[in-house]
């Protein structure tokens, strides 16, 4: 999903909710479009490049192309369950998180939107547990 959407999105609820929230209502906008700092640092993870711009072609090239080979399996921190229910869990305890949920809930239904849409299946991992467990029966 294009960055571009995901802030779009954001800064709708974000502008929505500012009646309620006032300047707190960011933290919308952080939890829809930040998160994807996790791409780029898969990317280094993957491919030991620092190279932004080399890392949004990596992105690009599979929606432009529809070859998301390379993307099976990839493991994206901030769109697991687990970083889910850690951000769930405080948001009932911190407004800050409750907003930031907001946005992360925002960027993960239009993720879930283009998986269905797209590559019509997940690509990536979305647990961290899973991910693990897998690469371990892998390695044996």
């Amino acid at each position: 999903m294009e960055t571009w959407k995901h802030f779009l999105l954001s800064l709708i609820i974000a502008i929505l909710m500012h009646a309620l929230y006032e300047w707190k209502a960011l933290f919308i906008l952080i939890g829809g479009v930040l998160i994807d700092i996790d791409h780029y640092v898969w990317y280094i993870y993957k491919y030991r490049k620092f190279n932004l711009i080399d890392c949004y072609k990596f992105y690009a090239d599979a929606n432009t192309s529809m070859n998301f080979k390379p993307h099976f399996g990839l493991l994206h921190v901030f769109h697991t369950l687990e970083f889910l229910l850690a951000v769930a869990a405080l948001s009932f305890y911190n407004e800050f998180a409750l907003l930031f949920l907001v946005g992360l809930i925002g960027h993960y239904l239009l993720d879930l939107i283009w998986y269905i849409t797209v590559p019509k299946c997940i690509i990536a991992d979305h647990s961290i547990i899973h991910w693990i467990v897998k690469n371990q029966i892998q390695k044996v």
